[in-house]
């Protein structure tokens, strides 16, 4: 977006949602703004804005914006988890790095991943916590009915897990063969799943808690720890039964669910805070929860064209339930 369409949005969204008159007029035209030497018409903003999908979308995103920051202002605690964020990324980049290039590869990597500058990062943090209190607010109004979709779309499960750890996954050693081999042996034999895994997994972030993964859903991320394979499996087993070892990052995997008891999660469930699956598992839910909220709008065409993206996105979501 340049910066005279960025500027437009800006002053429009305020107008919109204040209530505030555009200001000047040229030709009986009312004028929103004056860049370089030409006047930005409200008519032509809005017609820009209302008429395009695009731009429909940034009015909706402004507008969220302005709901966040009114209902939902930055908190002394969500600017000091930033702060802790931000420091906690830099003392990584500094373990790993030089003090001279430290920055410049921090940056690099802000830069690829769509930040500006850590500055960038940061303020997307706040805005992030600001987000999760709005939903978090809508989900414990809201819980059964929210519950009910999430056991039906995310497929919640209790899963458990065991490593077996190796230095080349496609060329194990005679010793990690054999201990492989051992681990397959005993859980035929019908030992418990989660004493084999206190005893003989070699994943040093479940093992004490005899391999529990706790509640894996479709929004897990293991893949990023385990691989791929392992984390589409979890969401196939049902209650009682264990995988076959699974070829994974570092080693080889074998995964139990141990429940998919809907009371059972939901119980679990009811405490709604920011890490909720429950508030990041639809990426539809926010539209709902926009609509809770009564907003004043000056222009009919703007109240409008978000109510189209509303229903729109709405409309995506019910045919993802059928």
């Amino acid at each position: 977006m340049n910066i005279k369409r960025l500027t437009c949005l800006t002053i429009t969204g305020m107008m919109l949602l204040s209530g505030c008159s555009a200001g000047k007029t040229v030709n009986n035209k009312s004028v929103v703004a004056s860049l370089d030497g030409d006047n930005v018409y409200a008519d032509n903003v809005y017609s820009s804005l209302t008429s395009t999908s695009s731009g429909r979308t940034q009015l909706f995103n402004y507008t969220l914006d302005q709901l966040l920051k009114s209902k939902y202002p930055a908190t002394k605690a969500m600017e000091e988890n930033a702060d802790s964020m931000v420091d906690s990324i830099k003392q990584s980049y500094k373990s790993q790095y030089s003090e001279s290039d430290y920055e410049k590869q921090l940056e690099k990597d802000l830069k690829s991943s769509g930040y500006s500058s850590i500055a960038d990062y940061r303020k997307k943090v706040v805005y992030s916590l600001q987000y999760a209190e709005m939903m978090k607010n809508y989900v414990k109004k809201h819980f059964n009915a929210v519950f009910d979709d999430y056991y039906k779309m995310a497929t919640p499960r209790y899963i458990s897990i065991i490593k077996v750890s190796m230095a080349s996954v496609d060329a194990p050693t005679n010793t990690e063969n054999d201990k492989l081999q051992e681990v397959k042996d005993l859980l035929k034999s019908g030992k418990n799943f989660g004493d084999i895994a206190k005893s003989y997994s070699d994943d040093s972030d479940t093992k004490n808690a005899k391999g529990s993964l706790g509640i894996v859903d479709t929004t897990n991320s293991l893949s990023d720890t385990y691989g791929s394979d392992v984390a589409s499996t979890a969401l196939t087993l049902t209650a009682g039964q264990t995988s076959e070892a699974i070829k994974g990052t570092n080693g080889y995997y074998f995964l139990y669910c141990s429940s998919t008891d809907k009371e059972k999660i939901k119980k679990e469930l009811k405490y709604v805070d920011a890490n909720s699956p429950l508030i990041t598992y639809d990426n539809y839910m926010v539209y709902e929860a926009f609509k809770t909220y009564k907003i004043t709008y000056k222009d009919k065409a703007t109240k409008e064209a978000i109510n189209k993206v509303i229903n729109e996105n709405l409309k995506s979501r019910a045919e993802e339930r059928k």
